[in-house]
Formats: C-alpha cells, sequence, structure tokens
C-alpha cells in the first residue's frame, strides 16, 4: 500500500534538510577560513555554570578585579563558551584591541534591546550610517567654544563644597559627586537650572534622580543577563524609564520655544538642527548617562586615592594655592600637569568602562591568541562578543613601570602609553566625544577642594570594589574626612 507524505510533511522534511546543509556547508566554509589562516583556539574559560556562563558574568559585574584573576589563569586572550548564547573572546592583547576597535566587522548592536526601553536608539547604541549621523550630530556640543565657560559649572561645585562638614566628619563623597554632575549635566544638555526649575516640569529634580538611578540599575541589570533579559519583570523598569523620558520630553518642548539665545544646551542644539523630538530625546538621554556618570566616578575614585595619599594630597594643595584664580580657566586647568596626571592615574588603576564590549557582524578573525604558544590567529563566528579586560591592560609593567597596582601620578611625566595601550577613554573612531570636558570639570573640583581644605583621610571600612552597572564604581562609596 503507498504511503502519501502531507503537504505539511514534505514541507517540514524540505525544511529539515535545507538546515542541515546549511550547517554542513557553513561548518566547511568556517574551516577552510580557519586553516587557509592559520587559527587556533584560545584556552578556554572553565566556568562552573556550562548553560549561559552566568557564574562568569556575575563575578566581573559584582567585583571587577576578577578579570585580572582570570587573565592571571588563563593568559592574555581565552573564551567563555556557553551551551546556550554568544560565545565570548576575553583579551588583554593590544594587537587585539587595536585591530577589532578600528575593524568594521565589529559593532556595538549587543546594546540595542538592553539599552532600548531606557535610551532608545542613539550613539551609543548604533554603528555604521545611523552611528556616523549620530556622532555628526552630537560632536559640535563638544566644541571648546561651547564648554569653556564654566561659570554655571563653578556655580553647582560651590554648592557642593558648601556641604562638606570641615571638621573631620564622615562623609561619603559619591553620591554628592553624582548629584552635582546630574544638575551640571541637565543644564548643559536640557537647559535646566536645578536652582529654577520651570513651571509645569513633570517631576522634581530629587524625584527625577530617583527615576534616574533606578532606570540606570535596571538597564545594568538587563546587560548582565544578557539574552534572559526577557525573564525580568519590566512593570517597574519601564515605568521610572517613562518617568524620565517625560521630563527630558518637558524639557525638550521648553527649549523649542524658548528665546533665550544666549543660552546654550544641546536640546537647542539638535533642534537647531530640525532633528525629530523623539530622536532628540533618545540622544539627549544617551548624552546625559555620558556626562553624570562618568566624572562624578572619576573624582570619587581620585579622592578615594587621595585621601590614602597625604602626600599627593599636600602637593595638590600647594599647586593649588600657588596658582590661585588663575587656575579656573579651561586652558590653565587642562595643562596642569599636576593634576592630570591624578587624574589619568586615577583612570588607570579604576577604568569607568572596564571592558567596551564589540559584538562580530561577521565570521571574522583576531590576529592572535590562540593555540598553545597563544600566538595563533583566532577565528571568530558571526555574533561573538569581544570583551577587551581595560582593567588588567592598564596593569602592563612593560607600558606603566614598576608597582602598578600603586597609585603614583608622577610616572605619567615619563611613560607614554599608545592610544591601545591606554584606554581610559576608549579607541578609534567611538572615542570619547567628552574627554576634555571630563579632564577640565574634574580638574577644577580637585583644585577647589584641596584649596578649601588642608586635610583629607580616608574613613572606609572596607576596601574597593568595583561594581558595574553602565560604569564601574566602588561599591562601598568614597567615605572621607575633610578638615579645613
Amino acid at each position: 500500500m503507498d504511503v502519501v507524505k502531507s503537504p505539511t510533511g514534505v514541507a517540514f522534511s524540505i525544511f529539515a534538510v535545507s538546515v542541515c546543509l546549511a550547517v554542513f556547508f557553513n561548518t566547511r566554509q568556517r574551516r577552510a577560513l580557519e586553516t587557509k589562516n592559520g587559527c587556533a583556539p584560545p584556552p578556554r574559560f572553565n566556568n562552573k555554570e556550562p548553560i549561559t556562563a552566568i557564574d562568569y558574568t556575575y563575578n566581573l559585574f559584582t567585583d571587577v578585579h576578577n578579570m585580572f584573576i582570570n587573565h592571571a589563569r588563563y593568559g592574555k586572550t581565552f573564551s567563555v563558551n556557553p551551551w546556550i548564547g554568544p560565545r565570548s573572546i576575553v583579551t588583554a592583547d593590544v594587537e587585539n584591541i587595536k585591530h577589532v576597535f578600528q575593524s568594521k566587522d565589529w559593532g556595538n548592536f549587543w546594546r540595542r534591546e538592553p539599552f532600548s526601553p531606557f535610551t532608545g536608539i542613539g550613539l551609543l547604541t548604533e554603528d555604521g550610517a545611523e552611528w556616523n549621523d549620530a556622532r555628526k550630530a552630537v560632536k559640535p556640543s563638544f566644541a571648546k567654544n561651547n564648554l569653556s565657560d564654566l561659570s554655571y559649572f563653578s556655580h553647582v561645585i560651590d554648592g557642593l563644597i558648601e556641604q562638606i562638614p570641615a571638621d573631620g566628619q564622615q562623609i561619603d563623597m559619591q553620591p554628592m559627586f553624582i548629584k552635582s554632575f546630574v544638575d551640571n549635566a541637565l543644564y548643559f544638555i536640557l537647559g535646566y537650572d536645578v536652582n529654577n526649575p520651570p513651571e509645569g516640569i513633570p517631576s522634581s529634580r530629587d524625584q527625577f534622580l530617583d527615576s534616574w538611578g533606578k532606570a540606570i540599575e535596571g538597564t545594568g541589570l538587563r546587560l548582565m543577563l544578557g539574552g534572559f533579559r526577557s525573564l525580568l519583570p519590566t512593570g517597574a523598569y519601564k515605568r521610572v524609564c517613562g518617568q524620565v523620558h517625560d521630563f527630558v520630553a518637558f524639557c525638550v518642548e521648553r527649549a523649542s520655544i524658548d528665546t533665550d539665545n544666549g543660552s546654550k544646551n544641546m536640546a537647542k542644539t539638535f533642534l537647531s538642527l530640525g532633528r525629530d523630538k523623539l530622536w532628540i530625546r533618545n540622544h539627549l538621554v544617551q548624552g546625559i548617562i555620558g556626562a553624570q556618570d562618568t566624572t562624578s566616578i572619576l573624582l570619587s575614585n581620585t579622592v578615594y586615592f587621595l585621601a590614602r595619599s597625604p602626600a599627593h594630597w599636600k602637593f595638590l594643595r600647594e599647586e593649588a594655592l600657588r596658582q590661585g584664580d588663575s587656575m579656573f580657566e579651561w586652558d590653565a586647568l587642562r595643562n596642569n600637569t599636576v593634576i592630570q596626571n591624578m587624574l589619568f592615574e586615577s583612570l588607570r588603576l579604576r577604568p569607568l568602562f572596564p571592558a567596551l564590549q564589540r559584538q562580530a557582524y561577521v565570521d571574522t578573525i583576531i590576529p592572535t591568541g590562540g593555540g598553545p604558544s597563544g600566538t595563533s590567529p583566532i577565528f571568530v563566528p558571526a555574533g561573538s562578543e569581544f570583551l577587551p579586560s581595560f582593567y588588567v591592560l592598564h596593569r602592563d609593567p612593560a607600558v606603566f613601570g614598576p608597582d602598578v597596582e600603586s597609585f603614583e601620578p608622577d610616572r605619567w611625566n615619563s611613560i607614554k602609553p599608545t592610544q591601545w595601550e591606554f584606554m581610559g577613554f576608549g579607541g578609534g573612531p567611538r572615542s570619547c566625544l567628552g574627554k576634555e570636558k571630563s579632564l577640565v570639570e574634574g580638574a577644577y573640583v580637585l583644585a577647589k577642594l584641596a584649596g578649601k581644605f588642608e586635610k583629607l583621610e580616608a574613613r572606609d571600612e572596607k576596601e574597593w570594589i568595583g561594581e558595574s552597572k553602565i560604569t564601574c564604581a566602588n561599591k562601598h562609596g568614597c567615605k572621607v574626612a575633610f578638615f579645613s
């Protein structure tokens, strides 16, 4: 008796055969590419949870020093291979970092989904033409003539310093820095003056800060969970994201009808380019991330180090008193090597972004790290992740000299790392647009503090532990005491 297959069964059989053939030819093509280029696999990280390797990710997000421990065990380059999800190549090799950060085979599209409820699409999440378009729109806001007026910033920092006890009381500077730089970011980006809030604003500064902090935490958790972020409840997260959006959208609308041509902010710049308001809102949210959660943490880390080094604080104070008011100009702050060396040394030891992840668009190859010798090229399938370990890169004695774990700002008078050996501000086409702004504002705050307070002491009961959300900050804050 003849057996007649149903149309559905025939279609499924054809589909199954097609998939098998595609996998076969794709595998053969990849193996040919590996053989042709002499590729070999790198050492493989032995994750305890093999399905998703969440133990590896969790350990890095909760204590960045695990990055150093992993490389000490597996070498400069190794891979993390979960059963489910993309393979990751983790490296502290300069050649690999330089290659990937200059290659069009790699991009930031992995950020779109975890960031999208909070930031939408923008400079931080896009690649290719969309990224290039956003970069061109944002770049004019960071021109020196838009940044050199420090009058509003000085007002914010004067308010910060007034809140610091001068009698040795313990104070946590990390949240204070964050709040001050939120105020400055809101003015620079949205034109929102915390001391003169507009009527009808949908939330106060403190309500905005609360929503903002929860949105940042939620986005960081979505980043950590990767493809499993869909398991998270989203109601509360989307609610705080919506509150941030309402605040920013109100400021954009206000900027569109503001006839005060003397004030400058990023919202007005975007409106002058004829951009639609959703595009503007998304890019402004991403701009606040870059302006708020970076210099504030850089300062928190630097004060943490200075509180443990009385000699460096004394040297900084002497410099601030010697220069006096002449120091508080843009060029004077940027060119002051005493303070700039301190900021660079802080960024070396505590990079704000210990790893700037990339993801492969296509099957590709990175130059080194494979095979028994660790020098063979490595074949990388499309969809794989690239995790450069800047925290480890910045601890290479061949580049930064001996005693790399010590806070020694003077080393910057003699060392000359390349842009791929020191990644405090990223590298390549996507390097940080706000570098000069951050270094000048950071120098301003340190000079003000040193001019005001004679002595600085540490009050932390716990060691520094780098916890990553979007940036990497000390889990325990920055507890210090100032003496006038």
